[in-house]
């Protein structure tokens, strides 16, 4: 992550009350640097980088307007009182509450692997191909984002594919694939109760 922070720090902007709502923080971004480009002359990559802005606000308008329909009354919306008693805490023991209470966990099969050197059951190749076309996706708990796995996958695929092929000869899922961060998806338009949501794991790779 600090090598991340060096080589490919993240971008500050700020957005303000007076914004319209379909202004988003990589909208505002684009709409700077295309000011930029526009006071030192740079015309045709300013006009590029507006055909990607209007694009940006046709689609969030879209995603915003889908949300209605005819008998949707369009206004500011307000806190519904009824979700009051839903909080992160309520949310994290209802999902906890569904795990199985008398989880054993399973006795760990024999291998047969005795060498060292891992058999190579995933080639390099494969996890490079893997790698390269990672869809953008939420980053999980290491926090790497997706764009980064790909473009250090040259890199980091030799080393994967060896945890891979480790993990393979020993029978062994490593914690930090077994840990996701939860992130609750309203199931219905007004949710009222816990089982209203819908937990969304989000998991490393």
């Amino acid at each position: 992550m600090q090598l991340l922070n060096q080589h490919y720090p993240e971008k500050v902007v700020t957005t303000i009350s007076r914004d319209p709502e379909y202004i988003t923080p990589r909208i505002k971004v684009l709409l700077c640097r295309r000011n930029r480009l526009m006071r030192t002359g740079q015309v045709e990559e300013a006009g590029a980088i507006s055909v990607r802005i209007g694009q940006a606000i046709e689609r969030r308008c879209r995603a915003q307007l889908s949300r209605y329909n005819d008998k949707t009354h369009v206004g500011h919306p307000q806190p519904s009182a009824r979700m009051k008693g839903i909080t992160a805490k309520t949310l994290n023991e209802y999902y906890a509450s569904l795990i199985r209470p008398a989880y054993v966990a399973p006795t760990r099969k024999p291998t047969t692997a005795e060498a060292e050197v891992p058999p190579q059951c995933v080639s390099e190749q494969e996890v490079f191909l893997m790698l390269d076309t990672l869809r953008p996706t939420a980053a999980g708990l290491d926090g790497l984002p997706a764009w980064f796995l790909r473009v250090a996958a040259p890199v980091t695929c030799k080393l994967t594919a060896n945890i891979f092929n480790m993990s393979l000869s020993t029978s062994t899922v490593l914690r930090q694939w077994k840990e996701a961060r939860i992130r609750p998806i309203p199931k219905v338009v007004t949710p009222v109760q816990r089982s209203d949501f819908r937990p969304i794991s989000v998991t490393p790779y």
